[in-house]
């Protein structure tokens, strides 16, 4: 499975979650939280595409270290949302996350 075809996967996966979060309820940090982990999804997925699609090797590592860093990001994001993702959810996004990240040199 390609590293494009994973992050699309996580993608799903964790806005699918989000979407069976009721937002109206949500105060305004978790609003704003649910906020930048959608665009940090959506970062992450562009970041593996330009990876995945670069040319020369000096692309590619410009590309591992940003994508790593919104993947950590991504992580963090998680972290701060207990109310909609769980201890299981949060184990299985983290080491999803940790596989993208050992994949993607």
């Amino acid at each position: 499975m390609s590293l494009l075809v994973s992050v699309q996967q996580l993608d799903r996966r964790i806005k699918g979650i989000l979407r069976q979060f009721d937002v109206d309820k949500a105060s305004r940090v978790e609003k704003e939280v649910i906020k930048q982990m959608k665009l940090a999804c959506n970062e992450v997925k562009l970041d593996v595409r330009d990876y995945e699609y670069a040319e020369t090797r000096a692309e590619q590592v410009k590309w591992v270290k940003v994508s790593r860093y919104n993947l950590v990001a991504l992580e963090k994001l998680i972290v701060q949302l207990p109310e909609v993702f769980g201890p299981a959810d949060v184990a299985e996004l983290s080491a999803s996350i940790d596989h993208l990240r050992s994949e993607i040199r």
